[in-house]
């Protein structure tokens, strides 16, 4: 029997771009590391590019596939990133760095890889079916597991990202409205990746309806590579495939837009283009610019602010930025070409004077952003955190409290802690504690079953039932990155759950105040260990 397994399921390049996913386990060896080796065609020798790959991800697919194989369900992987502009590619390899410091080379076959142009209308279909039939296959397996949730999820992220159809002409965009829907029109830029900074999209696109305005969204569907237009209001919703952000500019132009709202930049090709976009944008249109603080993307490419040792950066000097910057695979850093972190701060920094307010969701968030530039004028911020009213829930019993029992909440990636809790989790195996932790969503890691469980995605509703019916007495909320607010934790605040967690961000601000919240000391799995231990006991048997 073969010790190590592997797919690569999608391989998509288009300009200097490439994205990809997949699944790889190895049954007796952790993966510490998964590379993407670009190799550039050229007579003359030039190196080949390296990206890495976010690892770890949820396949229930495979883990039903491979039911013996404990390693099976964190199998997925998914590459991001760009290589130098102007080159093409000769040949792609995976490189697998294993626990005991062994290196496994698997050449991508080039029938997985799909070269995409938006000119190219038999490219364009052949993507959008291969990767049908790559879903279907998935789909299937999750069927097969029962996983109808994950699978009617999965469905809604791909077919609800992709387009509709395509503008071919940048004036097509005006004969979309009607007269009346042609002025005062609202434009928002935003990537389409999910979570938070998305929901606050669709809130904001549903007031505006609401009040009978329409919204034109620019966005990036990053498993095909391309810029699509949203259109929306009470008549209309389309989305449209564009070639490039110059495209959209001209179709803008046409029209009579009133607000511009920067929702977040992140995941867009060539990502130093978007500020320029929008200050020639507002030039155009004389419209209200409004930037909003999401995550950190004007302050770094890393826009959880993860260096390159895959801890909070803190804002150090420009000179430890640019060391940090050439050598960084966190968040969406390898788009950013140029690697100079002086003209990443040059660039956002013109978006941030020339707008007309700055939004920001906690102190927090503002001081980060005055410490990366601290020029700012000052009377265009404003600090509004999120409304929650909607976040509203019931409390759930707390059912055991003799011994502690960890919960933790949401998608757990690497920011979000999933290598913390992965640490944690051996500390308590060490000490041979009666704890456990359990996942309510998913972690993006292989961690011991006989302490860590997941429940898989979950409603928002299913919470509260959720949290009551794991047994747990103590919330931790592990993100390694200074959140910009956090719905989970006002969630948790809510529901009256005692809370920890690190001194970072929003989060510890408000858990500062909180009767039943915990300010971590430490981000050691030992010392963390402790307080918890502490905390427990101070809740539950003092």
């Amino acid at each position: 029997m073969p010790d190590f397994f592997w797919s690569v399921d999608a391989l998509v390049v288009r300009d200097n771009a490439v994205f990809g996913f997949g699944w790889i386990f190895h049954i007796d060896q952790e993966i510490m590391e998964l590379r993407l080796r670009i190799n550039i065609a050229g007579k003359n020798s030039i190196s080949p590019t390296y990206l890495v790959a976010d690892i770890g991800k949820v396949r229930e697919d495979v883990e039903f596939k491979f039911l013996d194989q404990l390693k099976a369900r964190h199998s997925g992987y998914v590459f991001y990133g760009a290589f130098p502009v102007g080159r093409e590619i000769s040949s792609v390899d995976i490189l697998c760095l294993l626990q005991n410091k062994s290196t496994l080379e698997i050449p991508v076959p080039n029938e997985n890889l799909t070269r995409f142009s938006y000119d190219r209308k038999v490219s364009s279909s052949y993507l959008f079916f291969r990767q049908l039939y790559i879903f279907s296959k998935r789909g299937m397996g999750l069927i097969r597991a029962g996983k109808y949730n994950s699978l009617w999820s999965k469905v809604n992220r791909y077919i609800g990202g992709r387009k509709n159809g395509v503008l071919h002409e940048p004036g097509d965009l005006k004969e979309l409205l009607l007269t009346s829907e042609s002025i005062n029109l609202t434009v928002i830029v935003d990537h389409d990746l999910g979570g938070g900074a998305n929901d606050y999209r669709e809130r904001m696109v549903d007031s505006i309806i609401c009040q009978k305005g329409s919204v034109i969204i620019l966005t990036f569907h990053v498993p095909t590579l391309s810029h699509i237009l949203v259109v929306t209001n009470s008549r209309i919703n389309y989305r449209f495939a564009i070639p490039d952000k110059e495209f959209f500019l001209r179709a803008i132009g046409y029209l009579d837009v009133s607000d511009i709202v920067y929702n977040t930049g992140v995941s867009f090709l060539r990502p130093e283009e978007t500020s320029p976009l929008l200050i020639q944008l507002k030039q155009i249109t004389s419209a209200r610019l409004k930037v909003l603080i999401h995550d950190y993307f004007v302050v770094c490419p890393s826009h959880f602010l993860i260096n390159d040792e895959g801890k909070y950066c803190e804002i150090p000097d420009i000179d430890v930025c640019n060391r940090c910057l050439s050598r960084n695979q966190q968040g969406f850093s390898t788009l950013f070409s140029a690697q100079d972190m002086s003209k990443w701060r040059a660039i956002w920094g013109s978006l941030l004077n020339t707008c007309d307010e700055i939004v920001t969701f906690s102190n927090s968030s503002l001081n980060i952003l005055r410490s990366a530039y601290p020029e700012i004028d000052p009377l265009k911020i404003s600090v509004i955190p999120h409304d929650i009213r909607h976040l509203k829930g019931k409390s759930p019993r707390i059912l055991s409290t003799s011994h502690l029992q960890i919960g933790v909440v949401g998608q757990i990636g690497f920011h979000k802690g999933s290598n913390f809790i992965q640490r944690l989790a051996i500390e308590i195996k060490r000490r041979k504690m009666d704890c456990k932790i359990v996942v309510i969503g998913t972690i993006e890691a292989n961690c011991d079953s006989t302490i860590v469980t997941e429940t898989g995605a979950y409603e928002h509703s299913e919470l509260p039932d959720l949290v009551e019916q794991s047994g747990v007495n103590v919330m931790l909320f592990p993100s390694i990155w200074p959140e910009t607010f956090s719905y989970v934790v006002h969630e948790l605040l809510g529901m009256n759950l005692p809370i920890a967690s690190f001194n970072l961000g929003a989060p510890s601000d408000r858990l500062s105040s909180y009767p039943n919240g915990l300010i971590l000391d430490s981000t050691d799995p030992k010392d963390v260990l402790n307080e918890l231990i502490s905390f427990h006991r101070k809740l539950y048997l003092s």
